[in-house]
């Protein structure tokens, strides 16, 4: 969380100072692109897939019948990732709000501001309708943790959102509610993203038997031991006397 406490003391030092530039907020801020916390929250999220990829590889290989959808949830994390770090979603703001005028009449949005979130809401309820048979298939504790993680992650990417679209319009970006909301946006899908690895991995080393990072050393190196003692030996004919003897 130490990402969200950076943003909020540098978002109200901003506003408190009323400076457009502050030290670091561009590099450190929720509500921008391309810097830290988008950077970190797209790592965890292409965590997530590569877990998941490892998953669908270990139920193919074991012959398990889900296999097919570790493999479809791993796409849409990557999916999720690369979006997370182009912003592809918020494209859709603009066209959707045309289409709410022209069709509707709407002027103001309301928790649909951010317009994206009503397609976004749509195919989350479809994926976890689809889903739903596959998770109850898991273990008790793994499809339980799945759906926590996946309530936090989208209750901030979508249920904060809906809020802060109607604050925003309502009261513009330039205020301490606004980014107190953007704040526990980004800091719900962090630690629903961080659960989900957590559960992910839990379940990969149950299933292969574990998780082991190893780190092969190069062919044509000395090994440590063989080196100590060549060199302990080296040591030990150099201070020899009798060496030096005529």
């Amino acid at each position: 969380m130490t990402l969200v406490v950076i943003n909020m003391t540098l978002q109200t030092c901003q506003i408190l100072l009323q400076q457009d530039d502050v030290m670091g907020l561009p590099m450190m801020s929720l509500d921008h692109e391309n810097n830290v916390p988008a950077l970190f929250s797209t790592l965890l999220l292409l965590t997530s897939s590569v877990i998941l990829a490892c998953i669908a590889w270990v139920e193919r290989t074991r012959g398990g019948a889900d296999a097919i959808q570790w493999a479809i949830l791993a796409a849409g994390l990557l999916l999720m990732g690369v979006d997370e770090s182009l912003s592809l979603h918020e494209r859709l703001i603009d066209p959707l709000r045309a289409l709410m005028h022209d069709s509707l009449g709407i002027e103001r949005f309301g928790i649909f501001y951010f317009a994206w979130v009503i397609p976004g809401i749509a195919l989350v309820v479809a994926l976890g309708i689809c889903f739903l048979p596959f998770v109850r298939r898991l273990p008790t504790r793994t499809g339980a943790m799945l759906l926590v993680s996946a309530a936090i992650y989208f209750g901030g990417a979508l249920g904060v959102e809906l809020a802060e679209g109607w604050w925003r319009e309502g009261h513009g970006n330039r205020n301490v509610v606004y980014h107190a909301f953007v704040s526990i946006e980004e800091g719900m899908e962090m630690i629903g993203a961080i659960l989900l690895i957590h559960t992910l991995l839990d379940l990969l080393a149950n299933r292969s038997g574990g998780v082991i990072i190893a780190l092969k050393a190069r062919e044509h190196a000395v090994p440590m031991a063989a080196a100590s003692e060549v060199g302990g030996a080296s040591a030990a004919l150099r201070e020899d006397p009798r060496l030096d003897a005529p």
